[in-house]
């Protein structure tokens, strides 16, 4: 039976329950499933100590339909992507996200695992994700899934809503709130193909230099919270009092840092505006 969870904003959510039993929703045909808002978790929060995106969805008519009530869906997702197969889900084994799939489980759930898969194709080791119905909102869900980088994990959301909703009868389709995610986002269906690649194309384009990136894999395999602070190589290890920051190879336990950071108007802005403190809005312009 699901089981209520108090979150952090007063809201409650109900975990998915293991097995799909008939719904009781009585959802007319033609509504599609909307995106209604967005949130990045940049470290521990409420539902997991991982940074988190969380992406929550209306599933309008879909709430009546889970994955084995659509036909050819489970086979072409499957086929499609692969390393579906491989996912271990809430059954902790490969082949545990099939077997749901198979059982029956809602596409909010399936757009969780779409979306760590397309960031291990672009790259990316991320494995952990859950979707939670939120109480007292029939067919509404809250998905959260693991990232390493905010653009990448966002777009890879967007890339696997989009992409799931391809996958439905017409009369089911529709995917509304791309907006929500990415103001430039065009609606209508993707090319799996193309998605990867751009995802790999940014993970090139982000990936951190070789002295911090072994830092940061050192970190992590000592189980230390790691979060970049910029798009270069500035990186915060641990939290709170704890914490140290560094650039490449050079620390915090030295003044180097703090010297550059006071020296970039727009970084220090960005981490003021982080530790809650006010900062005055601006933008950074290339020409008059």
């Amino acid at each position: 039976m699901p089981y209520d969870v108090p979150s952090a904003a007063g809201e409650a959510e109900a975990a998915l329950d293991s097995d799909v039993a008939e719904t009781s929703v009585q959802a007319g045909r033609g509504t599609p499933m909307t995106i209604r808002e967005t949130s990045v978790y940049r470290g521990p929060n409420f539902f997991s100590r991982l940074p988190m995106i969380r992406i929550q969805v209306d599933l309008g008519a879909l709430e009546a339909y889970p994955s084995n009530t659509l036909p050819g869906f489970v086979e072409r997702l499957l086929n499609d992507l692969p390393g579906l197969a491989r996912h271990g889900c809430s059954n902790r084994h490969a082949g545990g996200f099939a077997r749901r799939l198979h059982d029956g489980t809602w596409l909010g759930h399936v757009a969780e695992h779409v979306a760590l898969e397309l960031q291990v194709l672009a790259g990316h080791a991320t494995t952990r994700g859950k979707t939670r119905s939120v109480r007292g909102q029939p067919g509404v869900y809250n998905i959260l899934y693991a990232y390493e980088h905010e653009e990448i994990g966002l777009l890879a959301g967007q890339y696997a809503l989009r992409w799931v909703d391809s996958l439905l009868p017409p009369d089911l389709s529709g995917l509304r709130g791309l907006r929500i995610l990415d103001r430039n986002a065009a609606p209508g269906p993707i090319s799996l193909e193309a998605a990867v690649a751009e995802l790999r194309r940014l993970v090139r384009k982000h990936a951190l230099g070789p002295t911090t990136q072994a830092l940061v894999d050192a970190a992590k395999r000592r189980g230390i919270p790691v979060a970049r602070l910029d798009e270069q190589s500035f990186i915060q290890l641990g939290q709170g009092s704890r914490q140290r920051r560094l650039r490449a190879s050079v620390t915090s336990r030295t003044s180097h840092i703090a010297v550059q950071t006071a020296g970039d108007k727009a970084l220090t802005k960005t981490l003021l505006a982080a530790a809650g403190l006010p900062t005055p809005r601006g933008v950074v312009v290339g020409a008059a």
